[in-house]
């Protein structure tokens, strides 16, 4: 029986709570600039512009006397009244951008929801908001005050709709003058285009949000560079930025940084997609093609000669993603190469265009992950499979390349290991350790297992730099709320693109302005820790105190980074990077905390991606108290040399050692004792299998940086200052597990760098 009703004459809905929800993925200039640049080439595409012609300008103003900061965008196509009031004033209309498009015209890439740019004016400017634009002889104004959603003729329509303009070069020169741009200082190609211009739109923010009237231009169009919406504009369009009148970047147009593709695979991977795919979630096959009413769509599957998921300041990591695209909309979505279920490595070195038109439906306002179907679970689940397929022929071929020149890289990323040992361990048994650390403390009871009801986690910082990184931490409480051991769990960041978790490393990395916040849950989905919010701020300038600092030897003190805000505010809670100068005579952690090794002088430097310390702190290092034999004696049984098997011969041999299957992955025979040194052994299943991916890849690199860690935890328990106190097994099992823990922390913690690029400093 049908169904009968009265349907309501209208749809009720709370207009302006409706379009400030849907604009809230563009609440930054990072992701709100894009849309109106987007816009541009999109406009030029509908027009069939030729390649010469399409020319975009950025400009900025910082703030001068009562004068606001302004971000502008100038193309030179115009609109008319008619598309503003058809077009451009509605809201969530998927064919603003193509209704005006010439025949045949399809406008791909830079299709969208109607919303980006408006949303943009909308929400990150506090003076207004506005467009000029001419077309056809006739000009328009068409603006919105700030943080306000009603657009409107300025002043009014009668004064701001169709009024005749006579010169269109005058009245470009007349909007760039009002920014402090000049005709004669711009690119020769822009000044061309202005010249032979019939229309243009002028698009402005007056007093963008977060900037205090002066704008971080560097980073700001560092990170355009690297948004996934400014691909297409920066490949069919010349854009260039304009600031204070002056022309940024010596000139010339933005281009996108470039990535070079692995040798032998130059050209991306096409795999059609199968007419029909298994949903994983039900197991049900679901048509790719609506039952052949749609064409069939195609992977591309490209390489990066480089990891894209740790290149630094986030350019690649932007990148590092598959992309969703339809004739229909265009780029539709997106998600991290990380989330594929894939364990290779080598998907660190690729990235996808998914073309599907089926998928069109699915589309979400902010272009993220596209929404939860049986259709997206199954094309993500053959994507995951076909790229772990081609994963593994990487690895096969990875694995005929291993010469003899691997073998000299491995000696090579060994001595630098050895090396950077015995300056860390230093850091073990003097800080760990060290100046009577630990002792007659009373040691914690070891935890016991149960079922968690509750998750805690916690971050050193709630505020941090952009491509920095700090370390999460996590406990685990029963019903009645005592703590207990950790079960399997994994980390979720409510924004990948602001910062997320490496699982690897366990460590949380910033990629971009904004804020997200962190939490953790069980593998199973039932619990799930709080949220802890994580702002990733622009830092403008860094100022670390004591500028000038005198230790002894194997000491410890404490750096502040004093970080100036955009709002002129100078706060010490913001998580840097730090760097020193010269480890061997003392070494910085990520909190600022200096460790004093051997007498002599160093400089230490706290920084983001986009700001360093202008003056570097200076450390002494000054001879310890009691630095003699004595204390050379201890020091001297924890550093011994560590070497590889079948490539390194120990002393007194002519040969390099040749060791089982069967010996440990570490190994020290009885005759290396008095030699002082340590194995690791090539020979063990793991490390075949590690070494077959090649000595410079991502798996070899972790697994020899274990090894190594592996060989100064038994060092430590060995000879440690807990060595000598009387405990009970219980007691000391606990106590090695702590330092065990410890030592790994900080080791990683030390190593990051080397670990995510491989890349080996002084």
């Amino acid at each position: 029986m049908p169904f009968e009703y009265t349907p309501d004459e209208e749809i009720a809905i709370h207009r302006v709570g409706a379009i400030r929800q849907m604009c809230a993925p563009f609440s930054s200039h990072e992701n709100g600039l894009p849309e109106w640049v987007k816009n541009s080439a999109a406009a030029y595409l509908r027009e069939r512009r030729p390649p010469q012609e399409r020319v975009i300008v950025i400009l900025f103003t910082n703030k001068r006397g009562s004068a606001p900061a302004t971000i502008n965008c100038l193309d030179f196509v115009g609109m008319t009244s008619q598309t503003i009031e058809q077009d451009f004033k509605v809201w969530a209309d998927p064919d603003a951008a193509i209704r005006q498009a010439r025949p045949g015209i399809r406008i791909g890439e830079l299709g969208g929801h109607g919303n980006g740019g408006k949303c943009y004016m909308t929400q990150m400017f506090e003076g207004h908001a506005l467009l000029r634009t001419v077309r056809n002889g006739l000009g328009c104004t068409y603006g919105v005050s700030g943080r306000e959603v009603s657009f409107g003729y300025v002043p009014d329509p009668k004064r701001g709709k169709d009024c005749p303009v006579e010169d269109v070069t005058a009245d470009i020169e007349r909007v760039m003058r009002s920014v402090r741009a000049d005709l004669s200082s711009m690119p020769k190609v822009v000044a061309a285009v202005v010249r032979s211009a019939t229309g243009f739109t002028f698009v402005q923010g007056g007093g963008p949000r977060d900037y205090n009237g002066r704008i971080p231009v560097a980073s700001l169009v560092s990170s355009l560079l690297g948004h996934p919406q400014m691909v297409t504009p920066l490949q069919t369009c010349q854009v260039y930025v304009v600031v204070d009148g002056h022309v940024f970047n010596d000139g010339a147009p933005l281009s996108l940084p470039q990535i070079d593709p692995m040798e032998g695979f130059e050209e991306p991977r096409v795999i059609p997609i199968p007419d029909t795919l298994r949903d994983p979630g039900s197991d049900q096959q679901i048509s790719t093609t609506r039952n052949s009413t749609l064409p069939i769509g195609q992977l591309r599957v490209f390489t990066s000669e480089k990891s894209m998921r740790l290149g630094r300041g986030g350019k690649r990591q932007w990148r590092h993603t598959v992309t969703y695209h339809t004739d229909a909309s265009g780029t539709i979505g997106r998600k991290p190469m990380t989330s594929l279920d894939v364990d290779s490595t080598y998907k660190d070195y690729m990235y996808c265009r998914c073309h599907l038109e089926a998928l069109d439906e699915f589309q979400t306002n902010e272009r993220g992950e596209l929404a939860l179907s049986a259709l997206t679970r199954a094309v993500d689940a053959w994507i995951s499979s076909e790229v772990r397929r081609f994963c593994e022929e990487l690895e096969v071929r990875e694995r005929r390349r291993i010469r003899q020149e691997d073998r000299n890289e491995l000696s090579r990323i060994n001595d630098w290991l050895d090396r950077w040992k015995n300056q860390f361990m230093q850091d073990v048994m003097q800080g760990l350790f060290g100046q009577g650390e630990g002792r007659g403390k009373s040691e914690p009871t070891p935890l016991p297992s149960g079922t968690p009801a509750s998750i805690q986690v916690s971050t050193s910082h709630a505020r941090a730099g952009v491509g920095v990184c700090l370390k999460p931490s996590i406990k685990f409480f029963d019903s009645d709320g005592q703590r207990i051991r950790p079960v399997p769990y994994r980390w979720v960041s409510e924004d990948n693109n602001v910062a997320m978790v490496d699982e690897d490393l366990m460590l949380v990395q910033t990629f971009a302005f904004g804020h997200t916040t962190i939490c953790a849950e069980t593998l199973d989905g039932r619990l799930r820790s709080h949220a802890v919010p994580l702002e990733v701020v622009r830092v403008l300038g860094v100022r670390v105190a004591p500028h000038q600092l005198e230790m002894p030897a194997g000491t410890r003190r404490r750096l502040e980074a004093l970080c100036r805000l955009p709002d002129d505010e100078e706060v010490s809670d913001v998580h840097l990077t730090w760097i020193e100068g010269n480890p061997s005579v003392a070494r910085v952690s990520s909190s600022g905390l200096v460790y004093a090794f051997t007498p002599g002088e160093t400089e230490v430097t706290a920084m983001d991606d986009c700001c360093r310390s202008d003056v570097p702190a200076t450390i002494t290092v000054t001879p310890s108290e009691g630095a003699g034999a004595g204390a050379g004696s201890r020091a001297g049984r924890g550093f011994p040399r560590i070497l590889i098997s079948e490539v390194d011969r120990a002393p007194n041999e002519d040969k390099p050692a040749v060791f089982r299957a069967d010996d440990p992955p570490v190994y020290q025979r009885v005759q290396d004792f008095d030699n002082n040194v340590w194995w690791i052994n090539l020979a063990s299943p793991f490390a075949r299998l590690y070494r077959g991916y090649g000595v410079k890849s991502d798996a070899w690199r972790i697994y020899h940086v274990e090894r190594v860690i592996d060989i100064i935890v038994q060092i430590a328990l060995m000879h440690g200052p807990d060595t000598d106190e009387d405990r009970d097994s219980t007691t000391w099992i606990q106590r090695s597990l702590e330092i065990e823990a410890d030592i790994r922390a900080k080791a990683i913690e030390s190593l990051a760098h080397f670990i995510r690029s491989g890349e080996l400093d002084d």
